[in-house]
């Protein structure tokens, strides 16, 4: 079964290309984070867009981009993946979907 930490050693490894498109932050959360899934538990994926993602990817480009980046992690994991951009939630939002984050 995938392991909380078989994630995170892949959000490591994918960091630095994600940083370089704009991604300013990248997490886990959920039950994964939490020691708590099960053989039917999906990836919850935090991220963190930025001025300079906008700019790279304008308008429809960003769905696209963070739709191939779902599909890409979906494939990895063999597993639904969920990604949660927090650059425009409020920090009460945040706060309350976001416990136990995990930031690689």
């Amino acid at each position: 079964m995938l392991t909380k930490d078989e994630i995170l050693d892949y959000l490591k490894e994918i960091k630095p290309k994600l940083q370089e498109d704009g991604i300013i932050k990248l997490g886990l959360f959920g039950s994964f984070a939490k020691d708590n899934a099960d053989i039917a538990s999906d990836v919850d994926i935090t991220i963190e867009t930025s001025k300079d993602f906008v700019n790279k990817f304008k308008g429809f480009n960003g769905f696209i981009y963070l739709d191939d980046l779902r599909s890409d992690f979906m494939h990895k994991f063999k597993r639904q993946v969920d990604i949660c951009d927090t650059a425009s939630m409020s920090l009460q939002k945040q706060q309350n979907l976001l416990t136990g984050v995990i930031y690689v």
